[in-house]
């Protein structure tokens, strides 16, 4: 990722000064950082601050890199007592209480499954049911251990992806030092359409219609975000395709098959980390259960979109359905309040 930041956006308004700032190639996907302040100088200071933040996190959780902490510690199946740092083993801790919450419904070691399924799609021949139920009784142990002392020992064989957790943490922790650098007002970091936004400042997000994958396609919904954050999980712009049929990128491992029943998932939640973490279970739990689970859950809302196109809000949810409006494609703008 160092080295190759480009700006693409960046605009500069007085008074108040708000820094607005869109980079790609950060976290695999587009980043976006706007920062309200007293001076151009304190805002361009806290950008750089969440830059250099989510640089360090990347280092630690990209599953892409050879070099990362991740990758280093699962070249080390069976290795006992495994020094780490206290991100990831934050992000071990909370990877446990969410597969445990969920019933399994959450799982990092879904990747190994996702895997069987793009290997389907390669050869036009669907997973066996006895490779899909292997896969599957493998993750029913757990795949790591944590200990007293600040070491784990991995004890999954396959791939584990921390994604459904880790972008959130990343976009949390970016926001929260770039807030609390000198003269900051608000703050709002987007990686992708998972965001945080810090301050009295609000935004209005606009919630793509997840049954196609068009640019230019009006939003479903609308909701307001304000000091808080939202995540999505959808299948429209990611999946695979079987057999002419189109599937999604999210697995359930409880049973080995790609999520089919809830195309796309909104949730509004205090962190970042909780609504995506809460994003992919509620794609993945029958609309039932999702919104039983969420209402344990204090301040986190949801906008949970079935295959047969109904909408069910939780009911906290402060949405407002769209069946007409301007492209989704629209700018998220901090507005001062």
């Amino acid at each position: 990722m160092r080295g190759v930041i480009p700006t693409i956006l960046r605009h500069v308004l007085r008074p108040p000064h708000r820094l607005h700032s869109t980079y790609e190639r950060l976290l695999g996907t587009e980043v976006e950082v706007q920062v309200v302040a007293r001076t151009a100088a304190q805002a361009e200071a806290a950008e750089q601050a969440a830059l250099t933040e989510i640089d360090r996190l990347t280092r630690i959780f990209n599953r892409f890199d050879p070099g990362s902490e991740l990758r280093r510690w699962q070249a080390r199946p069976g290795d006992t007592h495994v020094p780490l740092s206290l991100e990831l083993l934050h992000l071990l801790r909370l990877a446990d209480h969410w597969r445990a919450l969920s019933g399994g419904a959450f799982h990092p070691g879904a990747d190994a499954l996702g895997q069987l399924w793009q290997q389907a799609a390669a050869t036009g021949q669907r997973p066996s049911p006895a490779a899909l139920e292997r896969q599957v009784s493998a993750l029913r142990a757990a795949p790591w251990t944590l200990h007293a002392d600040g070491s784990a020992t991995l004890h999954a064989a396959g791939p584990l992806g921390l994604n459904a957790l880790a972008k959130g943490y990343v976009v949390d922790r970016a926001a929260l030092v770039a807030s609390r650098c000198v003269g900051v007002r608000s703050v709002l970091i987007n990686v992708g359409g998972d965001l945080r936004v810090t301050g009295p400042a609000r935004v209005n997000v606009q919630v793509a219609d997840p049954f196609t994958a068009r640019d230019d396609a009006p939003p479903t919904a609308r909701v307001q975000v304000r000091g808080g954050a939202l995540a999505t999980s959808g299948q429209a712009h990611r999946g695979f395709t079987l057999n002419g049929t189109h599937y999604s990128h999210v697995m359930d491992p409880r049973s080995g098959q790609p999520v089919q029943d809830v195309p796309g998932v909104t949730v509004t939640a205090p962190e970042c980390v909780t609504a995506d973490a809460l994003a992919t279970i509620l794609s993945v739990l029958d609309v039932r259960a999702g919104l039983h689970l969420l209402a344990g859950l204090p301040e986190c809302e949801a906008l949970i979109v079935t295959a047969d196109g109904q909408r069910h809000a939780s009911p906290g949810w402060r949405g407002v359905n769209l069946t007409r409006g301007p492209s989704r494609g629209a700018r998220l703008l901090l507005t001062a309040r």
